[in-house]
């Protein structure tokens, strides 16, 4: 993680998440392969052959653009950041995050001390890393009340990336079943059971579409149901490998824009300044993976602002429709080893297989 500040006595100041720098710290001789972080420059319409980028319909959810003031921030931030080394082309890695996951509803846990490995049990078997002091849940977050037995007592840190309904997704499972991920309403993200898993000192991120619909209802439907309070909201632009935007954030609402958005909340009860500091960060930005939905780590960021019990060492943190997985996390979802193929992996070392108990 690295904070950017214009001036050092300014309090504000944007946050530089490295992707794949974070989980390869987090996972030791394991390494996101470089290919999953190729975003290049987009090509003008001009080196484009002359043709137009095809406009997306636009709809009244959609979210609004941003100000002239808002990309002046962007772009000063994006002046403090390093410029890259100029890397080589790499050739396109097999998209193994397309195939077919099928592993039935289990949990597991590792505690070893380093990276176990898990096979799983069908035709066409696939290896999954699981890292040191991690536990998951491939289950359905929308029955989450079968596992708060398992889950209790409360976490410092909860991290939702929920399936909202979009239009890109349909398409995707129009076109291949295994590609799409099942979408959950408003109402039905509302009844998660969420209160039960915080405290007055939890802090709760969570992911978002630019779509204007799904922020109202996430701030006036979603955040009352589960009684938390609005402490900061910000965007995540996102970066190509040379450190700038993907695309202008200016234009017309055709256009998908370079940022997705983070609310980031607390318990209502929780005391009236809590997590005020959370305020102090503008924006963040990353290089994202080319897997669509593959957020980066926030713990290194909102790992200051948590307020941990006087003899606890580390955050105890909870995400929910997760991809992948993290030490001191327990991760729950669908396919909550979707990301940590092995084949997307460059491997040093062997390391052990683990035995996972089927839930």
């Amino acid at each position: 993680m690295l904070r950017l500040q214009s001036k050092t006595d300014d309090k504000q100041s944007a946050v530089f998440l490295n992707h794949r720098k974070l989980i390869n710290e987090a996972y030791g001789e394991f390494q996101l392969k470089s290919e999953l972080f190729q975003f290049q420059a987009k090509k003008t319409p001009q080196e484009n052959g002359g043709k137009q980028p095809k406009k997306r319909k636009k709809n009244a959810g959609d979210g609004g653009t941003s100000s002239s003031e808002d990309l002046h921030m962007v772009n000063g931030y994006l002046e403090l950041l390093t410029k890259p080394n100029a890397s080589a082309d790499t050739p396109p890695i097999a998209r193994h995050w397309e195939d077919a996951y099928i592993v039935p509803q289990l949990y597991g846990a590792n505690e070893s001390g380093r990276m176990q490995k898990f096979q799983s049990q069908d035709d066409a078997p696939s290896v999954y890393l699981i890292p040191n002091r991690c536990k998951f849940f491939n289950h359905n977050v929308d029955n989450l009340t079968a596992l708060l037995h398992q889950l209790l007592p409360a976490y410092d840190l909860i991290v939702l990336d929920p399936p909202w309904r979009n239009k890109y997704i349909r398409r995707l499972k129009r076109a291949k079943q295994e590609l799409g991920y099942s979408m959950l309403s408003n109402d039905q993200l509302s009844l998660i059971s969420l209160s039960r898993l915080t405290h007055p000192r939890s802090i709760v991120a969570i992911w978002c579409t630019n779509s204007t619909q799904h922020q109202v209802a996430l701030e006036q439907q979603l955040l009352p149901s589960w009684q938390l309070r609005l402490v900061h909201k910000l965007r995540w632009y996102k970066l190509n490998t040379d450190h700038q935007l993907i695309a202008p954030p200016l234009g017309d609402l055709t256009q998908k824009q370079p940022y997705e958005m983070l609310y980031v909340a607390c318990r209502s009860d929780a005391r009236e300044d809590y997590g005020k500091d959370i305020l102090n960060t503008d924006l963040l930005l990353s290089v994202p993976s080319i897997v669509h939905s593959h957020k980066p780590p926030l713990l290194s960021w909102l790992r200051d602002y948590l307020q941990l019990e006087n003899d606890q060492k580390e955050p105890k943190c909870l995400e929910l429709f997760a991809r992948y997985l993290q030490p001191n996390f327990t991760s729950i979802g669908l396919e909550v080893l979707k990301l940590m193929d092995e084949r997307l992996y460059d491997v040093g070392q062997e390391g052990n297989h683990s035995k996972l108990e089927n839930t």
